[in-house]
């Protein structure tokens, strides 16, 4: 049996990406766990510096040097890379109404 993991990913990424115009690309970066996560995520065109390995210790690895050793911090790294998108939504569809449980009626 040949391991090659990164040929099924990148397969599956290719399937994925010409689901897009040709002029786009779908993948803005990428979360891997191995090095053959890093050749997959090039080979459907994210750039280098934007594909972050998480290594058995849990740090991230980015462009082959470590970046980020915490949560707080690959929290901060997170929102920098993708920045809250303006939404819109209506007051009785948003989390908070639509999953509240009913006040209990209270017997006086």
């Amino acid at each position: 049996i040949r391991r090659v993991p990164h040929e099924f990913k990148i397969a599956c990424l290719e399937t994925i990406k010409a689901l897009f115009p040709a002029d786009c690309n779908p993948f803005y970066a990428g979360f891997g766990n191995r090095d053959t996560d890093e050749i997959s995520y090039l080979k459907v065109g994210i750039p280098l510096g934007k594909i972050f390995i998480i290594n058995p210790k849990g740090e991230i690895v980015v462009n082959r040097s470590l970046d980020t050793k915490s949560y707080t911090s690959m929290h901060a790294l997170v929102n920098g890379m993708f920045p809250p998108t303006s939404s819109s939504e209506q007051e009785d569809f948003n989390s908070w109404n639509f999953w509240k449980l009913p006040p209990s009626a209270i017997d006086i």
